[in-house]
């Protein structure tokens, strides 16, 4: 029984080097380049997203410009 659990370590050794799953796992499990790019992306959208609702909040209500009326929306 030993023996086998040593011959089964050394034959998944052999194929993680051969299919590079060290790589894989890296790429998948770490942080890359992609993730950093959506995190600054989604910063990005809170950011402007809370602009939109200050400019939302103070802009001025719609005017009629014959009567000079606000206009109900």
């Amino acid at each position: 029984m030993i023996g086998a659990g040593i011959i089964v370590d050394k034959v998944i050794k052999i194929l993680a080097k051969q299919f590079k799953f060290d790589k894989i796992l890296d790429y998948v499990e770490n942080p890359n380049d992609a993730d950093e790019r959506i995190d600054k992306l989604e910063l990005d959208v809170y950011h402007q997203s809370k602009l939109i609702e200050k400019l939302e909040k103070d802009s001025y209500p719609p005017v009629c410009k014959k009567c000079n009326k606000k206009i109900k929306e």
